[in-house]
C-alpha cells in the first residue's frame, strides 16, 4: 500500500530525470493484457519435510549419568532404556526405611493376642467328637465366632515415604516413550540430568510433514477439492513421487494467506528430513484467475506492466504455479494490466519505454 502513495513522484522523477540526462533511447517491450481465464488450481512450491512425531525425553530425577546416552542418529524402540542416572543415595534411602517398616511390624505383632475359646463346640471339636466344619456351623449359627485378628500394620507415613522413593529410583532408569531415531542430545560432557530439562529428542521419521502457504481466498476451493475427491497431493525430489494428504491448519480472520499441512507417509524412509522437496497441490477446481508467460517473471515474483504513459510500474504477484511455459497468477493483476512479456536487463520502475 505504501508503494502506491510513492509510484507517481518515483515515476515523475525517473522521466525527468531520463529527459534531463538527453537518454532519447528507450527500451522496446512487448506486452500482453492481463485477461482473466478459470484454470484448475493447482499450486508448486518448494518445502523441507519435518517429522510429524517428535517427542522431548525429560527426566523426573536429578543426577549424575552412570551409562552413556544414545548419539544421534541411534534407532530406538518405545520402552528402550536411554541412560541411568545415579540412584544410589535414594537406593539407600529405601533401604533404611525397609528397616523401620519390619522393626514397627515385628513391634506391634505382639499386641494381638487370639481369644481363648472355652465353649462346649470347642470341646467337643479338641476330642474330635465333630468335624471342624461342623464346629464352624454351629458358632457361626450362635453368631458367636472367633474374632479375627487385625493383621499389624506399619506406620503410613513410612510406607508413603518408601513409595514415593521407590518411584524416584524406577525414574533414574529413563526410557525411550516412542520408537524412532534420537534427532538431538542436550546433555553435554558433564553427563548430568536435570529435572524438567530435556535430555534428548525422538523424533519418528514416518510421517513427514511440510508446510504450505495457500491464498486465503482459496480455502473454499480447497475444501470443495476435498468433498469432491479431486485434490491430488505429492512430494517430489525429481525422480521419485510420493503422495499425501492436505491438512488445513487454524487460522487468524483477515490473513491473506492459509498454512496447509502436507502429510507424506515415509515408512521406507526414501524422503530424508532436512532435505529440500517439490510440493505440487492439484485441486482439481477451475478458479479465475491469470495467466501470463513465464518469461513475464522477474526476481520471485515480481511482472512489469505499462502504465498509460508508458512508464514501467513493477508489481509483486502471487505465483500459484508454472506449466508449460505459463505462469497462473491468483493476486498483484488487474484485468487489462499490459504486462510486458520479457522484460529487458536492467527494466526499473518509472522507465519510459516504447510498447511494440
Amino acid at each position: 500500500m505504501n508503494a502506491k502513495k510513492w509510484l507517481v513522484p518515483a515515476a515523475a522523477f525517473c522521466l525527468s530525470a531520463l529527459l534531463f540526462a538527453g537518454c532519447g533511447n528507450k527500451p522496446s517491450v512487448h506486452v500482453m493484457k492481463a485477461e482473466i481465464s478459470r484454470e484448475p488450481f493447482t499450486i508448486e512450491t518448494k518445502a523441507i519435510p519435518e517429522a510429524l512425531h517428535t517427542a522431548p525425553v525429560i527426566p523426573q530425577v536429578s543426577g549424575n549419568l552412570i551409562s552413556n546416552p544414545p548419539d544421534v542418529g541411534t534407532i530406538v524402540q518405545a520402552g528402550d532404556v536411554l541412560f541411568q542416572i545415579d540412584s544410589s543415595q535414594y537406593e539407600s534411602q529405601a533401604s533404611g526405611l525397609r528397616a523401620q517398616i519390619a522393626a514397627a511390624s515385628q513391634s506391634s505383632a505382639g499386641t494381638y493376642a487370639s481369644p481363648v475359646d472355652n465353649s462346649l463346640e470347642a470341646s467337643l471339636l479338641k476330642q474330635g467328637i465333630i468335624t471342624r466344619a461342623e464346629y464352624e456351623r454351629i458358632k457361626g449359627r450362635k453368631g458367636g465366632g472367633a474374632p479375627a485378628v487385625s493383621p499389624s500394620r506399619p506406620p503410613a507415613q513410612l510406607v508413603a515415604s518408601l513409595q514415593t522413593l521407590e518411584r524416584t529410583i524406577a525414574n533414574c532408569t529413563v526410557r525411550a516413550p516412542i520408537s524412532g531415531v534420537v534427532s538431538q542430545v542436550y546433555i553435554g560432557d558433564s553427563h548430568l540430568a536435570l529435572t524438567g530439562k530435556p535430555a534428548l529428542v525422538i523424533r519418528q521419521d514416518s510421517p513427514v510433514t511440510a508446510s504450505v502457504e495457500i491464498p486465503a481466498k482459496m480455502d473454499r476451493v480447497m475444501e470443495k477439492a476435498k468433498d469432491e475427491k479431486t485434490l491430488t497431493v505429492s512430494m517430489s525430489d525429481g525422480s521419485d513421487i510420493w503422495y499425501g494428504e492436505l491438512k488445513k491448519q487454524p487460522n487468524e480472520n483477515g490473513e491473506k494467506y492459509t498454512t496447509y499441512k502436507v502429510q507424506v507417509d515415509n515408512t521406507d524412509d526414501e524422503i530424508t528430513i532436512g532435505n529440500e522437496y517439490s510440493i505440487r497441490i492439484e485441486s482439481g477446481q477451475n478458479v479465475p484467475c491469470y495467466m501470463i508467460p513465464k518469461s513475464a517473471l522477474f526476481g520471485e515474483d515480481q511482472v512489469a506492466v505499462v502504465n498509460e504513459s508508458n512508464l514501467i510500474d513493477i508489481r509483486h504477484v502471487a505465483v500459484a504455479s508454472d506449466t508449460g511455459g505459463f505462469a497462473l497468477i491468483m493476486d498483484g493483476l488487474q484485468e487489462g494490466d499490459r504486462v510486458v512479456t520479457d522484460p529487458p536487463k536492467g527494466i526499473e520502475l518509472g522507465m519510459q519505454v516504447d510498447v511494440q
